[in-house]
């Protein structure tokens, strides 16, 4: 079954005084759109856990939140940017002069804006970092594409079971539709009857009736809309009991399923098919809003 493209997963990666939580969020979009939150001294590891994500997943707006946990640390030495520490003081004067009195604890103020304290880590802990890093972002995306298995599979169950009640509507417009030229045919010739009585007795002629009903069968012919119908629904199906992503192509053949019920609506010049049309529009307009939420 095709994943969907909402879910969560979660991991930590720990080894002594180091631990990582990796935090994965999903929602549909139509493409893979990635967002990687982590703290800056994580900063330059950025590409491997987007090469990680880009692996395990194929569409979606995905959030990747890193985070060091509660104990655990990812750096040696602590690193004071001076240049963006002076700006925040100069920006701290300013403010101070305009609220009339002075901050009570600039150190401490100073200490909690952000980037000015970096950790650094020595040269011989990289390859630790990294590999918890890792360990604990492909955990979470596994847990975010088994989240996303689940209800992908729940989503196509749902979507198969629509697909078997539109292949009933268009059992009905296959079986209605060779009617129609001979209700046609005889609405044609009741019309004339109260038109002209007796006066234009050319048209019960059953050669005249003949030509007017071969011209109305062959303009309103749905017979290929029919089994183009037939494949494309096939080829829906299949899509949902596949284990590829398959949400664009889905897409399309939904499309071209709107394109084949909008010809059979306006060739129909029948009540009932026109009915049985309404609702099959109705029916693939929920199977395309749950599509656009598989991968």
């Amino acid at each position: 079954m095709p994943k969907s493209m909402t879910g969560y997963g979660r991991a930590v990666a720990a080894e002594q005084n180091r631990s990582f939580r990796a935090e994965c969020r999903s929602v549909n979009h139509r493409y893979l759109e990635l967002s990687i939150r982590m703290p800056p001294a994580l900063n330059a590891y950025e590409p491997i856990i987007r090469a990680k994500a880009q692996a395990r997943l194929a569409r979606g707006r995905v959030e990747i939140k890193i985070a060091v946990e509660a104990g655990g640390t990812f750096g040696n030495r602590i690193l004071v940017d001076e240049t963006l520490a002076q700006s925040y003081l100069d920006a701290l004067t300013e403010l101070e002069e305009l609220a009339g009195g002075p901050v009570r604890d600039r150190a401490a103020w100073l200490s909690e804006r952000d980037g000015v304290l970096t950790a650094a880590q020595g040269e011989d802990d990289e390859e630790r970092v990294v590999r918890l890093l890792v360990e604990a972002v492909e955990k979470a995306l596994v847990n975010l594409n088994a989240a996303r298995e689940e209800e992908g599979a729940f989503i196509a169950a749902d979507l198969i079971g629509k697909v078997d009640e539109f292949r009933q509507y268009a059992a009905v417009v296959a079986a209605r539709a060779p009617e129609v030229p001979t209700v046609y045919r005889e609405k044609l010739l009741m019309r004339a009857e109260e038109l002209f009585g007796e006066d234009r007795p050319e048209w019960y002629d059953n050669q005249r009736l003949f030509a007017e009903t071969a011209l109305f069968a062959d303009r309103a012919a749905i017979d290929e809309e029919i089994t183009r119908l037939a494949s494309h629904m096939d080829a829906l199906e299949e899509g949902l009991r596949s284990n590829d992503p398959v949400g664009r192509k889905l897409d399309f053949l939904i499309q071209e399923i709107f394109r084949e019920i909008n010809t059979i609506g306006s060739k129909a010049n029948d009540l009932e098919l026109t009915q049985t049309v309404v609702e099959m529009k109705t029916l693939i307009e929920k199977i395309r809003e749950q599509v656009q939420n598989l991968e």
